[in-house]
């Protein structure tokens, strides 16, 4: 969890420059497109290590003080195993805890069947805010989706778990295969991962690369929320308690520059590695050449 106590991993002048790269992004903002606009402000992170080897199609998410949004304003297609009926029906139900949940719940079959076609499967881009997978089926979903939502991580699907994992848990088999399944279905544990995923930041570590965007709240935060924000997303990714999902930083060392930004403004500074400037020795010698 985060810590909003925790002081400034980055160090006091860190700190400053975040609030005042904050404010000047606020003002612009505001200025450009009017005061009620809401817009998402990125901690841009350049590490002078490589962050993973492989790709990744599986969004960490990163506990942060202040909310990014509410799962009750979100668009969210759900897609699980074959066949749904077991979770749509405890998902669905009235006074369910996921009763308003989700707006759509696919089947990983209909999933492929809709992407086959360009023009509808740019409609679900557009549809959904966010989409999630049942975790047995997450796997399949880049072969089935494509670039359109994987290119620059736009819409890369979360990973949840249909019920807490139990050893003890009772299978069932299926009336057409001997093999055992669990199909059970967790409506409460669904949605308290439905509120982390929304209300949380997230990222991809870059395969090959070292460079991280990732979302840390919207302009109409205060000030020193998206502070707050800031310090979690770095602590989080700093220190190597959190690994293996986060810590992967592994020291602030490892750190080359911090940067805020909107979409469309320029990088505002955060931090930036010091460099030590070596000055030139005179020559000293008394001989002569």
């Amino acid at each position: 969890m985060s810590n909003p106590t925790a002081p400034f991993l980055l160090g006091a002048d860190a700190k400053k420059n975040t609030s005042q790269s904050a404010k000047a992004l606020f003002a612009h903002i505001r200025k450009e497109k009017g005061p009620e606009h809401r817009e998402p402000v990125y901690l841009i992170i350049n590490s002078k290590i490589q962050l993973a080897k492989t790709k990744d199609y599986t969004p960490r998410i990163i506990p942060i003080t202040h909310k990014l949004d509410r799962l009750e304003e979100k668009s969210v297609l759900l897609v699980t195993k074959d066949p749904s009926t077991p979770y749509r029906q405890p998902l669905n139900e009235k006074n369910s805890p996921t009763e308003d949940v989700f707006n759509q719940i696919y089947t990983l079959t209909k999933l492929r069947g809709i992407a086959r076609e360009p023009r509808k499967l740019s409609k679900l881009f557009k549809e959904f805010d966010v989409i999630v997978a049942d975790n047995r089926v997450h796997k399949f979903l880049p072969g089935v989706l494509g670039a359109q939502f994987y290119v620059k991580n736009k819409k890369i699907p979360f990973m949840v778990q249909m019920a807490k994992p139990d050893v003890n848990a009772q299978l069932v088999r299926g009336p057409k295969s001997t093999k055992l399944k669990d199909d059970r279905c967790e409506p409460a544990y669904v949605r308290a991962q439905m509120k982390s995923i929304v209300r949380n930041a997230s990222f991809i570590p870059p395969a090959n690369g070292n460079c991280m965007s990732i979302k840390v709240g919207y302009t109409d935060l205060k000030v020193e929320e998206l502070v707050q924000n800031v310090n979690d997303v770095v602590r989080y990714l700093v220190e190597t308690k959190n690994q293996p999902v986060g810590g992967i930083l592994r020291s602030k060392k490892n750190i080359q520059s911090i940067h805020l930004k909107t979409s469309e403004s320029v990088s505002m500074p955060v931090w930036k590695e010091a460099v030590e400037e070596v000055e030139d020795e005179e020559d000293n010698s008394d001989f002569e050449f």
